[in-house]
């Protein structure tokens, strides 16, 4: 991932920051921080993937997969948190967001459970508890980077829950820009 990338994926970040203020006037500027923290670790997923394609050896960066994993998983934790209290904010303050937008956060914040519960807690999220692991097992995933495995066949990445994360909050920007968009329109009060 170049510069560009990087900042293509936290201009990305910034736009779906701004109108979180509606929940709490802290909001936007943690979720700025998730996003530059997620932008560089996207950063570094995408550099050491490329590297092992071109045949580099893992066990040569345990350090810096060490650190990375680290702070992936701390970017986890306190993701899910941000998820959790912005879909318990909808549920609970009857906010005009359509159902879509709260389905959408509750099937991120599911999502980010079966990682984050095991990873907190050393124990199966709820929903899972026949079938997943107590314990979430890190690792790399040669084709998006840090990972981990819930149970004998699933394996989530942080990558993919940074992407259900963003593209959950830029589906919330939208359906707000229109709902604001279709009470502001003249023509539809004619």
């Amino acid at each position: 991932m170049d510069s560009v990338m990087y900042e293509e994926r936290f201009e990305r970040w910034l736009k779906v920051s701004i109108g979180l203020a509606r929940f709490d006037p802290f909001v936007p500027s943690l979720v700025q921080s998730l996003g530059q923290m997620d932008a560089t670790l996207c950063e570094t997923d995408f550099s050491l993937v490329e590297k092992y394609k071109q045949g580099g050896n893992a066990n040569e960066d345990y350090e810096l997969i060490q650190g990375h994993l680290t702070h992936s998983y701390l970017w986890i934790l306190g993701s899910y948190e941000v998820i959790r209290t912005l879909t318990q904010s909808i549920k609970e303050n009857k906010s005009d967001d359509p159902a879509e937008v709260l389905e959408r956060f509750q099937n991120a914040k599911k999502r980010f459970a079966r990682l984050r519960i095991p990873l907190a807690k050393f124990e199966a999220a709820k929903a899972h508890k026949t079938t997943d692991f107590k314990i979430a097992y890190p690792g790399f995933d040669y084709l998006i980077g840090i990972a981990w495995q819930v149970s004998d066949d699933v394996v989530i990445s942080r990558q993919e829950l940074s992407d259900l994360f963003l593209e959950t909050l830029e589906f919330t920007r939208v359906q707000k820009l229109r709902r604001s968009l279709a009470n502001h329109d003249p023509l539809s009060s004619s």
